[in-house]
């Protein structure tokens, strides 16, 4: 799937069923009792995204900063959660 974002289309996998529900479980991990995103938690899902999204993440995007990386990241992330539209 390509990803058009303010920082350049990038080629990414297609999600699985399988590989949704392993984020999904990231995910779970990051809300804590009171039903709160715990930052920290965060970065691991945008780092589960980067690992999956691209053969070479060092590669892919080495060319951008930090912070740019991660709005990115997100835009996959947003990407992966969008359900597949249904043929008519």
């Amino acid at each position: 799937m390509t990803i058009k974002t303010e920082h350049g289309k990038f080629e990414c996998r297609d999600l699985t069923f399988k590989d949704r529900r392993a984020l999904h479980r990231l995910e779970v991990q990051a809300i804590d009792k009171d039903g709160n995103f715990q930052q920290d938690k965060y970065y691991d899902v945008i780092e589960w995204v980067m690992d999956f999204a691209f053969a070479n993440p060092e590669k892919d995007l080495s060319h951008l900063d930090d912070v740019q990386i991660d709005l990115v990241l997100t835009e996959i992330y947003t990407a992966y959660k969008k359900p597949p539209k249904k043929k008519s």
